[in-house]
């Protein structure tokens, strides 16, 4: 079987892991090489992964049948665009672009083209989100914390593009009504744009999403906590596990987990299931996925679409904030 080859756009921190990612994909991707607008950072990946380095994107572009790009996110726009027009599939690293009609334009080309856009949203690839995958989840409340300490690295968009995107990704995918109202509160705190915000999302079918990001914490978390109709469902993201307490018939011998209390009244047990820790490399995954889709036509766990919905509702979250701050 033919392999697909790759070329990776954007040599940072995180384009120098999806370089590596492809080096372990060999049975199914071949990695030709890599493009940074900094050439000496450009040479040291293409060394240190034993590739080639491209002096420009035609370049590369002339060379590979898809593209990573996980260059600067104000660059997205304009990269995927060239990519696109060479009639490239892309994977691209979260947010999708900078601003919404950007997005929009990028997704209808690759609509129009009949190309791929993979969006680099990775906790969907979370073990903890994995295991609630085939459970019947209808959200009516979730609560979202994303806090972690400062690092430069992001700090070029706010928190909400920096990290809550990827909460309100998980909380688009689980909730399928529209966004009707959104509230928020945010402040600047180190940079020139919302380093904490809190935000509550509210949807059509009344489902109501609480989320807290701040990059501006001692202390690490990723939780997301699920409430709906006899199910509540705790993710900890940052351990890949989730918690399920359900309630169950207490002659139903066939509910799943261990009863740990009876609602006589009600004639229910409560059935507890401890998920252990899962263990996965999400950022290969996500590849080796990108990889399929392009080779063999299997959709893409987030889509260009799905990137789309999650900068919209970020977009509405970062108004919000601005009004508040004015």
């Amino acid at each position: 079987m033919s392999r697909l080859k790759v070329g990776v756009i954007g040599c940072g921190h995180l384009g120098r892991f999806h370089t590596k990612m492809h080096t372990m994909l060999e049975d199914i991707s071949e990695l030709i090489g890599v493009y940074d607008l900094n050439p000496e950072q450009g040479k040291k990946v293409s060394e240190e992964f034993n590739c080639k380095q491209f002096s420009g994107i035609d370049e590369l572009l002339g060379e590979v049948d898809a593209v990573v790009i996980a260059a600067a996110t104000q660059s997205h726009y304009e990269v995927a665009k060239q990519c696109l027009n060479a009639n490239k599939s892309i994977f691209i690293e979260k947010p999708i672009t900078a601003t919404v009609p950007q997005a929009e334009e990028i997704v209808e080309l690759a609509d129009k083209k009949g190309l791929i856009i993979q969006v680099g949203h990775i906790e969907r690839y979370n073990p903890a989100f994995f295991q609630i995958e085939d459970m019947n989840v209808d959200p009516m409340f979730i609560e979202a914390h994303r806090l972690a300490s400062f690092n430069p690295r992001g700090s070029d968009v706010s928190v909400v593009h920096d990290l809550m995107i990827h909460d309100i990704d998980l909380i688009l995918s689980l909730i399928k009504a529209p966004v009707e109202k959104v509230d928020a509160a945010g402040v600047a705190v180190l940079t020139g744009t919302p380093d904490i915000a809190n935000v509550r999302i509210k949807f059509a079918n009344g489902a109501v999403a609480n989320l807290t990001a701040s990059r501006i914490s001692i202390k690490k978390m990723r939780k997301f906590r699920i409430f709906q109709k006899e199910m509540y469902i705790s993710l900890d993201l940052d351990k890949g596990a989730a918690d399920v307490f359900s309630l169950a018939d207490e002659s139903d011998v066939t509910a799943q987990g261990m009863a740990i209390a009876n609602i006589e009244s009600k004639g229910k047990k409560i059935m507890y299931v401890k998920n252990p820790e899962g263990q996965i490399n999400a950022l290969l995954e996500e590849n080796r996925d990108f990889v399929n889709s392009v080779t063999n036509g299997t959709p893409v766990k987030v889509s260009g679409l799905d990137g789309l919905r999650a900068l919209i509702t970020a977009e509405m979250v970062i108004s919000e904030i601005e009004k508040q701050l004015n």
